[in-house]
């Protein structure tokens, strides 16, 4: 990540009315947003959850039809997820295109062609949306955290608490002026290696979330469906099978084999 690649103050000054306007639109002011990022993301569209091969990959989104679609890849870490997410609302709000969500562009990874300036301003407006700074100086205050003394411990904490990627929140205490430039510099070097160590001897586990298979709302439709009667077992079956999922695990009993009735059976049935 390089602090060089930012926006301008002026359009940092309007993601942060755009932020506040979808805080109060989505009743999130003063509310650490977490994984719910994954609700608001599904109420402005069809949402598949897969675990993609390549890590690099952190989801991608596209309209088909005028209906938008992302994919979040669940093979990547929880915390990184949930930036992804809040990334591609940016793109479904205020720059509706399709997009392959690399992390190189959201970690921004300086490289030959640069990045892109659509991609550092969902970026701020991500860390904007997941970590608001009131809300971030509220809780190192309620967690005692000091900005004079700040170390990767804390940022551990910190990031753990707001459900962000560690150098997410390092950038962040650097963008609202926590800590230096030097600080930045330090915490920000600190190789990814060394981050799951510290994690590791604090204790700090990221929910289990990796490798998630979620075909939007076609599992219930598919149960709703058969629970009418309008599909068979097997097409049931196959439907959940796209989630790695089976009808015994959702309730649903195979039903037992027809055996007819022997003669005897029919006889005692007939003289009743």
């Amino acid at each position: 990540m390089n602090s060089k690649a930012t926006v301008d103050p002026a359009t940092v000054d309007h993601i942060k009315t755009l932020v506040r306007q979808k805080h109060v639109e989505y009743n999130k002011l003063n509310d650490v947003i977490g994984s719910q990022i994954f609700n608001i993301l599904e109420s402005n569209s069809r949402v598949l959850y897969y675990p993609l091969e390549d890590g690099d990959v952190w989801g991608f989104s596209e309209k088909i039809k005028g209906q938008s679609f992302v994919c979040i890849n669940t093979s990547i870490p929880y915390d990184k997820q949930v930036f992804a997410a809040a990334h591609e609302l940016y793109h479904l709000w205020f720059d509706d295109e399709d997009e392959l969500i690399l992390s190189s562009a959201l970690e921004e990874v300086p490289s030959r062609n640069g990045i892109a300036i659509a991609e550092l301003k969902a970026n701020r407006f991500a860390a904007e949306f997941l970590v608001e700074e009131n809300l971030l100086r509220q809780e190192m205050t309620t967690y005692s955290i000091s900005k004079d003394k700040i170390d990767i411990k804390d940022i551990l904490k910190l990031s753990h608490l707001f459900l962000v990627p560690y150098k997410t929140m390092v950038k962040r205490l650097y963008e609202v002026r926590i800590i230096s430039k030097s600080s930045f510099n330090k915490f920000i070097a600190i190789p990814e290696i060394e981050v799951e160590i510290w994690r590791k001897r604090l204790g700090i586990t990221l929910p289990t979330r990796e490798n998630k298979i979620g075909l939007d709302n076609l599992v219930d439709n598919a149960m709703e469906l058969y629970e009418k009667n309008l599909i068979t077992l097997e097409k049931l079956e196959y439907l959940l099978a796209f989630s790695q999922l089976t009808p015994q695990q959702l309730g649903i009993e195979q039903p037992q084999e027809y055996v007819p009735p022997t003669d005897d059976e029919l006889q005692s049935i007939m003289e009743e």
